[in-house]
């Protein structure tokens, strides 16, 4: 299993540069103590989350790393010509010398970035996109550069369309940080019924993740920042209730002492999942990165 970072970009502070210089030290970190990828979200309209521009962040994490895989979790195709995307992700491909994954999304409940951004018929607009992208990215088209290897792609969808479609082409699935188990186990099974070359799922899955000394200490500090969370989904206007339900995102998160988050990552090994990326969730960026460094030495040194 590879486990990284998944960054939004909060703006904690109400202050752009601070919230941008936070997370590039998170992902510095993360490169540090060994993680293996950060994956970013692409989100619009937003003074709280600010990675609207994911293009430019993937330009800046991979000018300033060298190890640590750069993922997009994800590019919301439906918005973009597929030439441009195609030609960013090759550029990028080749930048990062193979470190670049490629996610996509059809786009979130959002009401003004659906409103703005013309999301009708997203799904299949994102899945014609797709194909459209993939002829370029072949030697004999017109568009350049050519990424030099592979670039491992995954779609964030439980639509069975959507997953018919990636076992079909033989990519991988992204499940969201409050998708439950279940969820991904119906994920999984689809994908192998509508895998006829039977290979197994690449499935990267985001996690709320916190790790303190005990339980409680470790949800006392999650609990903050899950709040804040829920009051940005309000003001998107976000009615899914799995979104005002804290203990369903403790549940479903990485968060507690170092027994408790080993047997969650265990858990999520066993079911499939290929690709943790966590998602830190205190409200403090130092504490943040006192959890990770927990976390690299009691846990990450053994997996």
């Amino acid at each position: 299993m590879n486990i990284g970072l998944m960054l939004l970009y909060e703006n904690w502070d109400d202050n752009y540069s601070n919230a941008f210089q936070q997370q590039q030290e998170l992902i510095l970190l993360g490169e540090e103590l060994g993680l293996d990828e950060v994956w970013i979200t692409e989100h619009h309209f937003n003074k709280f989350s600010l990675s609207s521009s994911i293009l430019t962040l993937m330009a800046y994490i991979i000018a300033t790393t060298k190890k640590i895989r750069v993922g997009t979790a994800s590019i919301l195709t439906p918005i973009y010509n597929p030439i441009i995307v195609a030609e960013a992700i090759a550029t990028l491909n080749v930048l990062s010398n193979s470190r670049f994954n490629f996610g996509v999304a059809k786009g979130g409940p959002f009401k003004k970035q659906n409103e703005l951004l013309d999301f009708e018929n997203s799904r299949e607009r994102m899945l014609h996109s797709l194909d459209e992208i993939f002829s370029y990215l072949k030697d004999d088209s017109s568009v350049f550069p050519k990424p030099i290897s592979n670039i491992p792609t995954f779609i964030a969808s439980k639509d069975e369309q959507s997953i018919n479609y990636a076992a079909q082409k033989g990519i991988g699935l992204m499940a969201a940080h409050l998708w439950s188990t279940e969820i991904i186990k119906t994920m999984i099974e689809q994908y192998k019924k509508a895998n006829y070359r039977n290979l197994p799922p690449q499935i990267m899955c985001s996690r709320g993740f916190y790790m303190a000394s005990s339980d409680e200490e470790a949800i006392n500090e999650a609990l903050p920042a899950l709040i804040r969370f829920r009051e940005q989904m309000e003001k998107q206007g976000i009615s899914s209730p799995i979104f005002y339900d804290e203990n369903y995102w403790i549940e479903n998160g990485i968060i507690g002492d170092k027994d408790t988050c080993t047997k969650k990552i265990n858990e999520l090994k066993d079911l499939g999942i290929t690709n943790l990326a966590l998602k830190p969730i205190s409200n403090d960026v130092e504490k943040n990165k006192a959890s990770l460094e927990r976390f690299a030495k009691e846990i990450l040194i053994n997996l």
